[in-house]
């Protein structure tokens, strides 16, 4: 169910904080896509960056792997896993790696030298679960810290053995429903296992509820959805984190939770947070496309604690009035809205891509007075049509998105141009990404197009190539 809103000040926060923190982010350019604020277990404030909005389900990255620590808490707490069990009397055709448990897979030391994922998702065909128990682990388990998506991904495996049913399913009567939540998206393998350490997609409201979950260790309306003996030590420390150079992510690691400076948090790459503060009785989510998440969590310290008013107690009832935050928007490109030269150079005609593996094989750009028509044609889904405002975001929907299998995915076009070349800007809603393709029409090699990724994550070069375009 939905949290009850109330005012920032009837919970001890000072609405100048919340404004100074919002400023802060958007100067430093952190990317934020949506932002919950709640306190004693009412949504404060809340707002969205066009285009993105309160209902769209976003990329949660490792975020997920929180959850598939609640699916391995219910599991064990229903008598189906052990803490302490071997892995190998989980999956006991695999090659055994003597001494490892299921502990060690939720605290990132299985005792392999390295993740394994994307050796994994290189081999779709192959069965993971072999793959992983196949690779060589050197190290004692339980003495080295590993960040490791393949982890988790086995823990998923291990619910979905023991369980008989998908993570997801499981998940589902045991806490998705009792939350109020349709069933989120959550990739899977190609035998219908979810990722677990990544792939899920929530709504920033929905990670603030989960946090809000951890926060009240389990327990949701009056129902434990999870034992609160599980929370304690999912977001105790529980091994050291030598694995990355930031102060935040060095501080410790529980059972896929983070330590952090203030509280613990569920954790996802390009800053999606749900920062649980137990001290304060606070929450704050983001949903976001950041190219150092770490920035947001010190923007918090600095911005948004300082006006929270401790030893607070929450008030008798809410007053429905929380911040809304609004008038906010991802930056806009800094583009010319019109170039007549150009387009009379690329406007309406047709041009033939070489081979590619998004499976586009002809481009098109019409312009009109505001906006610029894109064409793309290729086999199946590769066609796709799209308007970019030239002026503002236009809406559409885009079939060609990295990282999940979701098609149709929503989007906000805009079209400009810089120096004879057309940029077009595609914002990913539900997603980090934002794609920008340029658009050359006159170079010594012929019309050029080229294509990458905000933020950049090394993506696979079939989504950041660069083609050469001829009629």
């Amino acid at each position: 169910m939905a949290m009850e809103r109330t005012s920032p000040s009837s919970v001890g926060i000072d609405p100048a904080a919340i404004a100074k923190f919002v400023e802060d982010l958007d100067a430093g350019h952190h990317g934020v896509h949506g932002l919950v604020i709640a306190r004693h277990g009412r949504v404060a404030a809340e707002g969205w960056w066009h285009p993105y909005s309160p209902d769209e389900p976003h990329m949660m990255f490792s975020v997920s792997k929180a959850f598939t620590s609640m699916a391995v808490g219910l599991a064990i707490d229903e008598g189906l896993l052990g803490l302490d069990e071997p892995t190998h009397a989980v999956f006991p055709e695999h090659r055994e790696v003597p001494g490892q448990t299921i502990r060690h897979l939720l605290t990132m030391t299985s005792g392999h030298p390295e993740d394994l994922w994307s050796t994994l998702q290189a081999l779709p065909e192959r069965d993971w679960v072999e793959l992983f128990f196949e690779s060589p682990a050197p190290y004692e388990p339980g003495t080295h810290f590993v960040y490791s998506t393949a982890s988790s991904y086995v823990l998923a495996a291990a619910v979905t053995r023991r369980a008989g049913v998908s993570v997801t399913e499981y998940l589902t009567s045991r806490l998705f429903g009792p939350l109020g939540w349709a069933t989120p998206h959550w990739e899977r393998d190609a035998r219908g296992i979810e990722f677990g350490g990544t792939g899920l997609k929530l709504t920033t409201r929905q990670l603030a509820q989960f946090g809000q979950l951890l926060l009240q260790r389990g327990e949701w309306e009056g129902r434990q959805l999870v034992p609160a003996a599980w929370i304690d030590q999912a977001s105790a420390h529980q091994t050291r984190n030598i694995w990355f150079d930031s102060h935040e992510s060095a501080i410790g690691y529980g059972f896929q939770l983070w330590r952090s400076s203030h509280g613990f948090r569920a954790d996802g790459m390009c800053g999606q947070f749900a920062v649980v503060i137990p001290e304060l009785e606070l929450v704050v989510a983001t949903t976001s496309g950041s190219s150092d998440a770490n920035r947001i969590l010190e923007t918090i310290w600095r911005r948004l604690l300082p006006g929270v008013e401790e030893g607070h107690a929450a008030p008798a009832a809410a007053d429905g009035d929380a911040l809304e935050l609004t008038g906010l928007s991802v930056p806009d490109p800094d583009l010319i809205a019109a170039d007549a030269s150009a387009e009379a150079a690329l406007g309406g005609r047709a041009y033939r891509l070489p081979r590619n593996a998004l499976g586009i094989e002809q481009l098109t750009v019409t312009f009109t007075d505001d906006a610029a028509e894109v064409e793309l044609a290729g086999p199946g889904e590769a066609t796709s049509r799209f308007t970019a405002g030239r002026t503002q975001w236009i809406p559409g929907t885009t079939p060609l998105t990295p990282l999940e299998t979701l098609k149709d995915v929503p989007h906000g076009a805009w079209a400009g141009w810089v120096d004879g070349t057309l940029e077009i800007h595609r914002q990913l809603v539900g997603t980090p990404f934002r794609w920008v393709w340029r658009i050359t029409p006159d170079t010594p090699e012929g019309p050029l197009l080229s294509g990458h990724f905000r933020p950049d994550l090394g993506l696979p070069s079939r989504i950041d190539m660069i083609l050469t375009a001829g009629q």
